[in-house]
């Protein structure tokens, strides 16, 4: 079958469009609009949605001239930074300059197919950058890549193959999307906006404070409606107090430095020279919190971790990027892994458990206290430790609120996790199939097989 592919440049079956916007940062009229912004972060090697960051019209058209935004079903890699990353898109998208368009000629080429192939030679598109400090990958390059290509029918069907698994991966993605906002939607009810302690001081016809009274509006209605959750609001108090600390919060809780709820890098023995499980910033997600591209190596320095543990970056633009993840890929619960010196390692205290922490890394306003909070020179900022020392939480003083939360909550991590380890074992069958698909090893009929195994 490989053998009577034909060797082609990627230029002969796909057109490029460099992305250019890249409105400034000082500008929050740039932020923020329906324009979807493409960055390299935004892509996952799989299809991509949404984008971490929108422009408004007047962020489009920030560089003073007219552009066409990216269409649906062509193909987003990255130029610079961590060159190669690839994504289907699945809208119109306004591409900085971080981002190559790859329009694949329908008559020569399948999309998919070329997807899947630009993904796969990811370490051959890295040496076609040009540069010493800062490498580009120009689209003159990328239209030198060369590829094997064979009839149309079988990339579909190869691209069929293939996008069956992927399928089933971006499924998994979903679902964990899904689980991981009810979690945060709880989290952000129960710990930030107090929702059943106003539910309960409503009912009681108690008085609310009036930094709360927009939130009370809220409830009030779901209230009338019936949508509020009274008997999850049995376990929480009635009325409020003022901590100086942190303002307004129930009744009987108290307000502490977030240091003295969690660990922050925690202590963990790992000897120099050991072989063990280490995690770089790139295997860190910028949503959801599955770590990916974990490797076997000698232990050198750098954090330290356990399973449980949840890794947030420090460093800019990582930190603002979203980059935070879980452990979940340890073999036991002995067994320590290590990674980047710019990740922060946080664990939780006695009741306070994973979800717990792993909520509060996502939440907004401790994220918006790390960036705020953050020191050095322009381009490499990074946390401080000490920030933690001024960032308070509210903790109930009784134990049932918090175990009730974990309860509500671990589940739906658990199935994060099983669905994260079985698209990794769905990713790993993919990308054995396509160099047996390509060179023949393996025929069409014989994969499909292999895939409705798995499925």
């Amino acid at each position: 079958m490989g053998s009577k592919w034909s060797i082609v440049k990627l230029s002969t079956c796909a057109d490029f469009q460099e992305g250019y916007v890249n409105p400034s940062q000082k500008n929050s009229d740039y932020f923020g609009g329906t324009i979807k912004w493409l960055r390299a972060t935004d892509l996952n090697d799989g299809f991509v949605y949404e984008t971490s960051r929108t422009l408004s019209e007047a962020g489009y058209k920030s560089a003073g001239k007219s552009a066409q935004l990216f269409e649906p079903d062509t193909i987003g890699i990255s130029k610079s930074g961590t060159i190669g990353r690839v994504g289907i898109l699945k809208d119109y998208m306004c591409g900085n300059r971080a981002v190559i368009n790859v329009k694949v000629r329908q008559d020569k080429a399948d999309t998919r197919f070329i997807f899947n192939v630009l993904r796969h030679n990811r370490p051959a598109i890295e040496t076609l950058a040009i540069g010493s400090v800062q490498p580009n990958l120009y689209t003159s390059a990328l239209g030198s890549l060369d590829l094997e290509l064979p009839p149309l029918p079988e990339q579909k069907a190869i691209a069929h193959i293939l996008g069956s698994l992927d399928d089933k991966i971006e499924l998994n993605r979903q679902m964990n999307a899904t689980l991981e906002g009810m979690a945060q939607a709880l989290f952000k009810s129960w710990f930030v906006d107090f929702d059943p302690v106003i539910d309960n001081a409503l009912a009681a016809a108690n008085p609310i404070p009036d930094a709360l009274a927009a939130r009370a509006q809220v409830r009030r209605q779901l209230l009338a409606d019936g949508r509020a959750n009274r008997e999850a609001a049995k376990p929480f108090p009635a009325t409020f107090y003022f901590a100086e600390e942190l303002g307004w919060i129930p009744e009987g809780w108290k307000a502490i430095v977030l240091n003295n709820a969690i660990q922050i890098n925690p202590k963990v023995t790992l000897s120099k020279g050991t072989i063990a499980t280490y995690a770089d910033m790139k295997s860190l997600p910028t949503d959801g919190y599955n770590i990916d591209g974990v490797i076997e190596k000698a232990y050198a320095g750098g954090a330290k971790f356990q399973n449980d543990d949840v890794l947030l970056a420090r460093i800019t633009p990582c930190l603002e990027n979203g980059k935070t993840g879980i452990v979940d890929f340890l073999a036991d619960s002995n067994a320590v892994g290590f990674g980047s010196t710019e990740f922060i390692v946080l664990r939780g205290k006695n009741e306070i458990t994973l979800p717990y922490v792993a909520c509060l890394a996502r939440e907004q306003t401790f994220r918006l206290h790390c960036i705020q909070s953050m020191v050095g020179s322009s381009g490499r900022q990074r946390v401080q430790n000490s920030c933690f020392d001024s960032f308070h939480v509210a903790i109930p003083t009784e134990l049932t609120t918090l175990t009730k939360f974990i309860a509500n909550t671990n589940p739906a991590f658990q199935k994060m996790s099983k669905h994260a380890q079985e698209s990794k074992t769905l990713a790993n069958l993919r990308d054995t199939l396509l160099p047996k698909l390509i060179s023949g090893e393996l025929r069409i009929p014989d994969a499909e097989k292999l895939v409705a195994e798995v499925l």
